[in-house]
């Protein structure tokens, strides 16, 4: 940086808007380009500013009012400052008032008007005194001639004349012998004058006697017009005014019309030579516009404004009316040019300046920063239309061709993302020097920064964002790729254009936040492959609806299992290591890992959607019935679904079979299965799904009541409708003295149709079969229960003795499948009936149950068998 600008001197010190200043001092520029900034008393003047020197400015100065610095700006060396000061202030001028303008009073008014030098034609009154008044440099200062004369002044026409201001105005440096000279010639002028006078009557005495005698004859005719027609003739006085009013009219209108109209010819000629310069001005500015000279154009518009903006004058009126109109075309155009794209940021910036100097309402330089915004925003539009549209035809003559297809898209989306990239690295660095020009004033104007500045951080982050949208686009836009390994190819050959386009973009002086969009598009597009491999997980797990044929795969210790769970495992694993291998690991400046989050989300939509399509396999029983037969039908088809062939096996058995199979894969995949997802999600160094687990054990685990209640609903509620017909089929009568050897026929069918239940889902649960027996067990003894409690409170002996009978061997047939509920159903049918009291009846109780445990040992055994507590 070198020295900064010193002002050490102006000439005039002092003058209207549009006054030529010419500036003095040190280190003002070392070229017209070093020459950045020029301010007097705070406007703006560089438009108008000629660098002659390092020691020399001209310029002109700007519509300012009172005393202020003269500050210039240059490259080298900053804003400089300034030891002396400028005073402006402004003229009003009138129809009567002479003006400062470019007046050629040699040359005919007829001949064609041109551009002339400007050179004040302001009338000045001859000193009184016959001295040569002082120069500008000897002027003495009119702020202590305000102080010392407060009510005076220094023109001689003013009435509040003061010779002691004009003197110090006009002589202050004047000697004391040339003022007395000067006294001497003012007594001199003074006494011609008078003498003047006396020598004008001297020569003219015939006219005066001559106009003596007249007044005499007036005053006579007077008098005698008085004496006849007395004292008041008004009447007749204003008849006789009138007729010599008539008569002076007739005389003399002709003369005084034509001395009318050449007193205007003579003060329309005198105006146009006088302001030929305003006259001018319209056909001026219409053939600079036409040479593209507008800065001529702007100086020209400003003088005039600054000389004749406040008249008066209507014809001025007129002609500044035109002049305005043609200046607002001008900037129009000049607007319209600034904002149309494309074009040169040097240029763009030379019409802002113009637009600020002919006051343009709008904020030119933002205007121009929003056309630059937009003008980014829809050349990206037209890249992505561009290529949408290539890829339409390319779709069409490749329509059958499906692999070539693949391979041109692969290459159009590489070009896409090329294109893209250069687009916003281009105009981005455009309107970034254009808004760097503005936030840091070399524009004319001072914005408003803290406003601006959001908009137009704003604008940037608009223009990534919408490069960012089609960057998306670039990879969703696509058709669907079934192939794993193609979604796996084309989402990597993705990942790496755009990567290369965030390369491009670090190069460019941006702030970190519009780079942080572009690598939020690279993470949403690693987010997006992740998705991508789980969601054709998501699909392949709702296909496997079609894929079961209820063959039994495997027997577990959870009981027969067919291939679902295997599947499901198998899919999870492969959209895992899918995930691991092309978007988990992030490149330069990109976060090292995805979140989890996402990854968690899917694979919980994954995993209901397995509980789905087993709660969906589970309830489909469309065509078929449920096998609601006896122990002996039961048993036959056990018999025949073991000795069936294997194709009779592949079609899945009766719909209760497949209920208890999907409740064994539910019971199964939360067992194993999930155990198995979560260390594959170890062995990928994949965050745990906690959540995803748990809710799918818990989706699972509900599929498996819900399966049981089903089952339960379908099996036991008819079994338990057959309790009541069964114990009073025949109406089976004690005699009053006798006492039964056996329970009723019911007791025996209950204890079958248990020993059914339990061998159907042992056969299919293993050992988690217990809680199905329980669940009808359940249902049985509340049944009987109800009907006890609907018997005759006072029962004879032998009816008491049967019912107590009946309810124990029931308990001791079901006694390891009974649950609290049960026991106490069980007590409040024994508490229904009057206990035994005789001890040969307990006696007989128990030497019966020993019996009935003999002769059903082995139905007690099967019923008794394999059970589990889940």
């Amino acid at each position: 940086m070198g020295p900064p600008p010193v002002v050490t001197g102006i000439s005039p010190k002092e003058g209207p808007p549009g006054t030529r200043v010419t500036i003095r001092g040190e280190f003002l520029g070392t070229s017209a380009i070093d020459l950045i900034g020029l301010k007097i008393c705070g406007c703006d003047c560089l438009l108008s500013a000629e660098w002659k020197s390092k020691n020399k400015v001209v310029a002109r100065s700007g519509p300012c009012k009172g005393l202020g610095d003269i500050t210039v700006t240059t490259r080298s060396g900053g804003e400089g400052t300034s030891t002396v000061q400028f005073r402006g202030y402004h003229e009003s001028i009138g129809p009567v008032k002479e003006s400062a303008v470019w007046v050629e009073e040699a040359a005919p008014p007829s001949l064609p008007w041109g551009r002339r030098p400007m050179s004040p034609t302001t009338y000045t009154p001859p000193d009184p005194l016959g001295l040569s008044t002082e120069g500008e440099d000897c002027k003495f200062p009119e702020e202590e001639l305000h102080e010392m004369f407060p009510d005076g002044s220094g023109k001689l026409s003013e009435e509040n004349f003061q010779p002691g201001w004009y003197l110090l105005e006009h002589h202050s440096n004047t000697s004391f012998e040339d003022l007395k000279a000067g006294m001497v010639f003012l007594q001199r002028k003074v006494e011609g004058q008078k003498e003047g006078q006396l020598s004008f009557l001297k020569a003219n005495t015939g006219a005066v006697m001559d106009q003596l005698d007249r007044l005499v004859l007036l005053k006579n005719m007077y008098e005698e017009d008085q004496r006849k027609n007395g004292k008041e003739p008004l009447q007749s006085l204003e008849t006789a005014i009138e007729d010599s009013i008539k008569l002076a009219d007739s005389l003399f209108s002709e003369i005084l019309s034509r001395k009318e109209n050449a007193d205007k010819t003579r003060e329309a000629l005198s105006l146009l030579t006088r302001h030929k310069f305003l006259f001018q001005l319209p056909s001026s500015i219409d053939q600079n516009i036409r040479k593209k000279e507008y800065d001529l154009v702007v100086n020209d518009y400003n003088r005039v404004k600054n000389l004749f903006g406040n008249t008066d004058v209507k014809l001025f009126q007129k002609i500044l009316s035109e002049i305005d109109k043609k200046i607002e075309d001008l900037k129009e155009k000049l607007f319209v040019r600034m904002k149309t794209m494309p074009i040169n940021v040097q240029e763009q910036m030379k019409y802002i300046r113009l637009l600020i100097s002919l006051k343009w309402e709008e904020d030119a330089a933002w205007v121009a920063i929003t056309a630059r915004k937009e003008y980014l925003m829809s050349l990206l539009n037209k890249v992505k239309d561009h290529f949408k549209q290539k890829e339409e035809q390319d779709n069409n003559e490749k329509g059958k061709r499906h692999k070539s297809r693949e391979e041109g898209e692969a290459a159009r989306r590489s070009a896409w993302c090329g294109a893209a990239c250069a687009a916003l690295s281009a105009e981005l660095a455009a309107l970034w020097a254009l808004a760097r020009a503005y936030f840091a004033a070399e524009l004319a104007g001072q914005p408003a920064l803290s406003e601006r500045h959001a908009q137009f951080k704003e604008m940037i982050i608009a223009g990534v964002e919408l490069f960012s949208e089609h960057m998306r686009a670039c990879l969703l836009s696509g058709g669907g790729v079934t192939s794993a390994d193609a979604a796996r190819a084309r989402l990597v050959a993705n990942l790496r254009h755009l990567r290369e386009a965030y390369e491009s973009l670090l190069k460019l002086d941006l702030p970190s936040q519009p780079l942080s969009i572009v690598e939020r598009v690279i993470y949403d597009y690693r987010v997006h492959g992740m998705v991508v491999f789980l969601q054709r997980a998501l699909k392949r797990v709702k296909g496997l609806a079609d894929k079961e044929t209820w063959k039994i795969e495997e027997f577990t210790e959870y009981g027969a299992i067919t291939k679902l769970p295997h599947l499901l495992e198998t899919y999870v694993k492969e959209a895992l290591s899918d995930i691991h291998k092309c978007v988990w690991c992030g490149g330069r400046r990109e976060s090292a890992a995805l979140d989890a989050g996402p990854l968690h989300e899917h694979t919980r939509h994954v995993l209901h959607a397995y509980t789905r399509v087993l709660d969906a396999l589970a309830n489909d029983h469309s065509g078929q019935d449920f096998n609601n037969t006896s122990l002996s039908v039961a048993l036959d088809q056990r018999l025949e679904e073991t000795a069936a062939s294997g194709a009779a096996a592949d079609e899945g058995g009766s719909w209760q079979r497949r209920l208890l199979v999907a409740a064994v894969n539910a019971r199964y995949t939360r067992r194993v299965t999930l155990a198995n997802i979560a260390a594959a999600f170890d062995e990928c160094t994949f965050p745990q799904p906690t959540q995803a687990l748990k809710s799918a054990e818990e989706s699972l685990s509900s599929l498996e009541a819900s399966i049981a209640e089903t089952y339960l609903e379908h099996k036991g509620d008819p079994l338990v409708g057959t309790i009541e017909p069964s114990m009073y089929m025949g109406r089976h009568k004690v005699a009053s003295a006798e006492l039964v050897d056996d329970a009723r026929p019911y007791v025996y069918e209950i204890i079958n149709n248990l020993i059914a239940v339990h061998a159907e889902t042992d056969s299919v649960c293993g050992a988690s079969a217990g809680r199905y027996v329980r669940d009808i067990c359940e249902t049985v003894c509340e049944e009987v229960a109800r009907l006890a409690a609907c018997a005759p409170p006072a029962l004879p002996r032998p009816a008491a003795f049967r019912a107590t009978l009946e309810y124990t061997l029931l308990s001791v047939a079901i006694r390891d499948h009974l649950t609290r509920k049960a026991e106490n159903y069980l007590k409040e049918a024994l508490a229904a009936v009057p206990p035994l009291e005789l001890e040969e009846d307990k006696i007989r109780m128990q030497s019966i149950v020993q019996d009935f445990k003999k002769r059903m040992a082995l139905q007690l055994a099967s019923l008794n068998c394999n059970t589990e507590t889940v």
